[in-house]
């Protein structure tokens, strides 16, 4: 869309250095401080340089609907993610292209509709079991424990299971390390400009090389032998299986292999985050955690979950909504401008990096009654039909809303009915967990839990 009459009128924000803009100051304060000073300084609309690069700040219901919703042919995933698109390939997530992205949507689109996604149920409810008779077995004395790790052990089985049909949490330490280097590899280098190219045989380049070279022999060996020994009953057979009824192309063995990396990354951390973020909420908020037990004695009695319980569970999903808004994993999204826009009657050029803002829109207090604390209240549905519609979206929104949405929530539900009703957790952390964004916004030290038997 051009628009010739534009003038440069900017809003307000953070003045840079020369060149550089304000990168130094993402460097020094991390991206998830730096931001949310931004917004508290400048407000619902902020500008500034990232080195060349125009950045708009977005935090109003009214701006996201209109970026990722209303005008979302204007706003892609470009520049801004060349460097996921260089490590994760070009898979779902990072996609450019709106053909690709249109034809890679629509094949996998059924395969994670919730009918589609309903035979994995009982593979989360016997994951859920295995993990509270490993945690009898190992820590029902009170012995300490990473809260986060042991929910990505649980989330990686239930991945790997519905993924492959084979658990492979035990033996995917190696290949997990290597995940953890690539993302964080894509976390660090995301706000600067200048990075050494990575055919530069520097350390970091070698280790990051080295593993996106073991994730992508990991994958493929799985994909091959998938195509020998035939098609399971799991997702990957169903990606493989996949046909886009207008030209009857399937996906090739590198876009299977895009996908499944992508998939195992956002099918195990983000669910892992919020259900670590969850427990560490209700260690803190007795009274809901109390609510919680009670709606379980009354809806299962005890009895483990299965899908159809899921939908009298209203105050377990009102606790996932409530860590979601204040933990979203994905607290800041990133569109590109493909031609000039105006935003809350502000110039938006061409080429500038559109912020979109989940973790300040998810405090605003014009759209929460205690924006800074965990309410669940706040998801009542007399309370969240009067907000605007896009005042809460931690799966993004629009035609890009993430994919797995519907298997995250049904794995939370099930994996928190199957816990709470074995054990209370207790954060033995005094002081307040801080924040950092490694792919997903996680704890910025290890959360240390010890658990109750109920």
């Amino acid at each position: 869309m051009m628009i010739e009459h534009l003038k440069a009128q900017f809003p307000a924000g953070p003045k840079g250095m020369p060149i550089l803009g304000v990168v130094s100051k993402i460097s020094k304060q991390g991206m998830v401080d730096f931001y949310y000073s931004v917004w508290k300084e400048y407000g619902d609309i902020a500008h500034m340089m990232a080195g060349p690069l125009h950045q708009f700040l977005l935090v109003r219901p009214d701006d996201i609907h209109h970026v990722m919703v209303k005008n979302a042919d204007n706003y892609m995933k470009l520049t801004s993610h060349a460097k996921l698109r260089a490590i994760l390939g070009n898979g779902l997530l990072p996609t450019e292209g709106d053909t690709l992205w249109r034809r890679q949507r629509k094949l996998m689109q059924p395969t994670y509709t919730p009918n589609g996604i309903r035979q994995f149920a009982d593979i989360m409810v016997d994951a859920g079991e295995q993990l509270t008779a490993k945690w009898h077995q190992k820590y029902a004395d009170g012995k300490p424990f990473d809260l986060n790790l042991a929910m990505l052990e649980v989330t990686m089985s239930i991945i790997s299971r519905s993924m492959f049909g084979i658990d492979i949490s035990d033996d995917f330490a190696e290949t997990g390390h290597a995940l953890i280097e690539l993302l964080e590899y894509v976390s660090n280098t995301a706000s600067s400009i200048f990075d050494v190219p990575l055919f530069v045989p520097t350390p970091r380049n070698v280790r990051v090389k080295q593993a996106k070279e073991h994730i992508d022999a990991y994958i493929m060996g799985i994909i091959q032998t998938r195509r020998k020994e035939g098609l399971g009953n799991d997702l990957l057979s169903m990606l493989m299986s996949a046909k886009d009824e207008e030209t009857g192309e399937m996906m090739t063995d590198e876009q299977l292999r895009d996908e499944v990396l992508i998939t195992f990354f956002a099918g195990h951390e983000t669910t892992a985050s919020m259900l670590t973020w969850l427990y560490y909420f209700l260690a803190q908020h007795p009274a809901d955690e109390q609510k919680l037990h009670e709606e379980l004695a009354s809806v299962l009695g005890g009895k483990r979950p299965t899908l159809e319980d899921l939908s009298s569970l209203k105050y377990t999903r009102m606790l996932m909504d409530e860590t979601l808004r204040l933990r979203s994993p994905v607290f800041i999204t990133v569109r590109d401008a493909i031609e000039d826009d105006v935003i809350a009657g502000y110039t938006v050029p061409k080429g500038s990096m559109v912020l979109i803002y989940p973790f300040g829109t998810h405090r605003h207090p014009d759209y929460w009654e205690r924006p800074d604390e965990f309410y669940p209240d706040h998801f009542l549905p007399e309370v969240a039909n009067e907000r605007p519609r896009y005042a809460y979206y931690p799966f993004g929104a629009g035609p890009r809303i993430c994919i797995g949405n519907h298997f995250a929530l049904m794995e939370g539900a099930i994996l928190i009915a199957t816990i709470s009703q074995a054990f209370r957790i207790r954060i033995q952390n005094t002081h307040e967990i801080g924040l950092k964004s490694v792919g997903v916004l996680k704890p910025s030290e290890p959360i240390i839990a010890t658990v109750e038997a109920r």
